[in-house]
């Protein structure tokens, strides 16, 4: 593998911000054209139509620039398949649903067929060294736990595109906080470029999706955002490149919000399983009628909060348990006083 010059670097993110902004615009025309609209239903947090399936956008400028630099030789093919081809498929997937449904059985099936085909790749080229340390049972717990993580990654990532600008913002913020970790940990350096060209693409898609909304990823984006931050969690968890402690505080929110309303429903709620609009942001936003809110504040939430834990678990790791629980601990919180319990489904 060889480094991309700076130059090409610079240039290939500025384009591929640029084609994913084009590639959004002429998609919402398109979409308004033929009326590929959201539905407004009892789980809308919105009033209006606004065109869906805008993920697919930035999802096919990620996939193009990621087959770019595996061009380039600054990529392997490995992570290419996984990442670009991988993440193209869930995209594609994504957008099947946004168009015609997918049952929920078949949609986690094929999350899990995604879940297994980064696995197979990553662990031939990256896992191996990892796995081989353990047999029997524990090796096959390890696998499902990998496996594991990466389907509920996928739909954390659908649980969470709700907000008007807020899983988009929260790829980029991702991102980048990966990135600065990878940079003080002396990691590859492709592999953060990897991490830019994905925070490149939402970045062209950012415009028209902050609050007030003008189109919506749906789960083309969603699917497709949560498997690739996943993959690569995993792919960098199991290389020693971002711990996993420092990946809890990363996500701090996220993996509050989310994990804390599923286990309250689980416990209170009898219908658990089913669709609901009851996380806290969403609570938040319905009441306070104001996207814009939830969203920035989120985003404060994670510039001045979490990331800051980030960058402490990885410059001291023996910190990190105590990073990751403080990320953590106010997200939990949050959830708790305005999550389900405000909620009536």
């Amino acid at each position: 593998m060889q480094l991309l010059n700076p130059p090409f670097q610079i240039a290939l993110l500025s384009v591929t911000v640029i084609a994913s902004f084009c590639g959004t615009y002429a998609y919402r025309r398109f979409a308004l054209r033929y009326a590929i609209i959201a539905e407004v239903n009892f789980r809308s947090l919105h009033s209006r139509t606004v065109p869906r399936g805008g993920g697919i956008a930035f999802a096919a400028v990620f996939f193009i620039a990621t087959v770019a630099i595996w061009l380039f030789d600054a990529i392997p093919t490995w992570l290419m398949l996984a990442i670009g081809c991988g993440g193209a498929v869930a995209a594609t997937i994504g957008f099947i649903d946004d168009f015609f449904g997918i049952r929920a059985v078949k949609k986690l099936l094929a999350q899990g067929c995604l879940a297994l085909w980064s696995f197979i790749l990553f662990y031939e080229n990256v896992y191996a060294t990892d796995f081989d340390t353990f047999s029997g049972v524990f090796q096959v717990a390890l696998i499902l736990l990998c496996l594991f993580v990466s389907v509920w990654f996928i739909n954390m990532y659908n649980f969470i595109d709700g907000v008007d600008g807020m899983a988009v913002g929260g790829a980029i913020y991702v991102c980048i906080a990966a990135i600065v970790v990878l940079t003080i940990n002396g990691a590859d350096q492709n592999l953060s470029y990897v991490f830019a060209l994905l925070a490149a693409s939402s970045l062209g898609f950012l415009p028209f999706n902050l609050p007030p909304a003008s189109v919506f990823m749906g789960d083309a984006g969603s699917i497709f955002l949560g498997y690739c931050l996943g993959s690569l969690l995993l792919a960098t968890a199991l290389q020693g490149q971002i711990s996993v402690w420092t990946w809890i505080a990363i996500l701090g929110y996220f993996i509050g919000d989310t994990t804390t309303t599923g286990v309250y429903r689980l416990f209170f709620v009898k219908r658990w399983y089913g669709v609901h609009r009851s996380h806290a942001y969403q609570n938040l936003a319905r009441i306070l009628n104001n996207h814009a809110r939830v969203t920035y504040g989120t985003a404060i939430y994670h510039a001045l909060w979490a990331m800051p834990l980030a960058i402490w678990s990885a410059v001291d790791p023996g910190k990190g348990p105590l990073a990751a629980s403080l990320s953590l601990g106010p997200a939990v919180l949050w959830t708790v006083r305005f999550g389900p319990r405000l909620s009536s489904d």
